[in-house]
């Protein structure tokens, strides 16, 4: 069986760029290789707990949403209450979970709630968080604010490519979460720069196939927490704890007959480049457009077979924009990562991709594109 994947042959956007369908045989079978698995079993079940008590403060925010719960960053995307309560959450059950080993890299911080008129904001996401964990019973603690503040703090970190590092987005896909619509709490983790463990909390992904119920579907149960550890395969399971299933890519192996996604903010991706890269595939399928790494999710339990990600030039990819779909769809798919120039997330803070870089993952039948510019440190 061959493996499908796209090759940019020209990056430059001034002409029309080409591609080719390239087909790849298979690699080898190795009779000598041997994998050796290091246990996360401790690491899964804190990384599931926490994201999953993140989604249940989210979804309570999400259902009665106030105008006051919105800021705004300098990006200019919101951030609400949910998004800091989801960080304080997942920051304070990882370091209760590992107090001798904790290092969170996460996209929020409390600079802007630590300003005047912050007061009110800081004491909801307090008693949320504390409701949470009253609900949840597995702490007997009750945080004060400042308390809440140092947890967002605490993912200030600036990973590295020694050791074990958390990598957190609170909530990927706040406009998605505003509008009602996609969002996910996706919690990674990093073990000598490489990503071996990864959890999706998608609170509004139904849990039968978007190709059969669609992304608003009345009668459809939605809520899933995805997670995959290094070769363990991809799992989903409802929010609500029930059974956890194993899941795997799309089958599709003809174009014409694929689905793809790409993201809902044309902001966020050249939707006029990924038409262009379709018609030269001979897909035939409108998009589907998803907010945040719930793309990740649907694509691991096969969905869709294609996720073209191609940001506009200066948007800078951050690591906790991947980390943690990457796995999931990875362990899925047992993807190879094949990329035109050395695409790392050692260093923790940044995926480092140059200009007209891009990086695919391919599975016999499954494409994931991203094309980025490079990107600074933290600071």
């Amino acid at each position: 069986m061959s493996i499908n994947w796209l090759r940019f042959v020209s990056p430059s956007l001034k002409k029309p760029p080409l591609f080719h369908l390239c087909h790849l045989p298979p690699p080898p079978p190795s009779s000598s290789a041997v994998i050796v698995a290091m246990s996360y079993d401790k690491e899964l079940a804190a990384a599931k707990k926490a994201a999953s008590l993140a989604a249940r403060l989210c979804q309570k925010v999400q259902k009665a949403l106030l105008q006051s719960d919105v800021q705004s960053k300098n990006d200019k995307s919101p951030v609400t209450v949910a998004d800091y309560g989801s960080q304080a959450l997942v920051s304070f059950v990882l370091q209760q979970e590992f107090p001798d080993n904790f290092s969170l890299v996460a996209e929020e911080d409390s600079k802007d709630l630590r300003k005047d008129g912050g007061q009110e904001i800081v004491e909801r996401i307090t008693k949320l968080v504390n409701d949470s964990l009253t609900i949840d019973g597995s702490y007997n603690v009750t945080l004060s604010t400042e308390d809440i503040l140092r947890a967002i703090d605490n993912g200030r970190s600036e990973g590295g490519s020694q050791g074990r590092h958390w990598v957190l987005d609170p909530i990927d896909g706040t406009k998605g979460f505003l509008r009602g619509d996609q969002y996910a709490i996706a919690l990674a983790l990093l073990d000598g720069g490489k990503v071996v463990l990864g959890v999706l909390a998608c609170p509004n992904l139904p849990l039968t196939s978007l190709s059969d119920a669609g992304q608003h579907s009345p009668n459809n149960k939605v809520g899933c927490l995805f997670f995959a550890v290094v070769g363990g395969g991809t799992y989903m399971q409802p929010l609500d704890g029930s059974s956890a299933v194993k899941v795997q890519v799309s089958a599709v192996e003809n174009p014409e007959e694929a689905s793809f996604f790409e993201s809902y903010e044309a902001a966020h991706s050249m939707h006029d480049l990924s038409s262009l890269i379709a018609q030269k595939l001979g897909v035939k399928a409108p998009p589907v457009r998803i907010d945040s790494q719930a793309k990740y999710g649907a694509l691991s339990r096969g969905d869709g077979a294609i996720y073209l990600r191609l940001p506009h030039k200066g948007y800078r990819e951050k690591i906790w924009d991947h980390a943690a779909g990457c796995i999931v769809v990875s362990e899925g798919a047992k993807c190879k990562r094949t990329p035109s120039t050395r695409a790392s997330m050692k260093l923790g803070v940044w995926s480092q991709m140059l200009q007209g870089s891009h990086w695919i993952f391919q599975r016999e039948s499954i494409l994931i594109w991203t094309q980025a510019s490079l990107s600074p440190t933290r600071s």
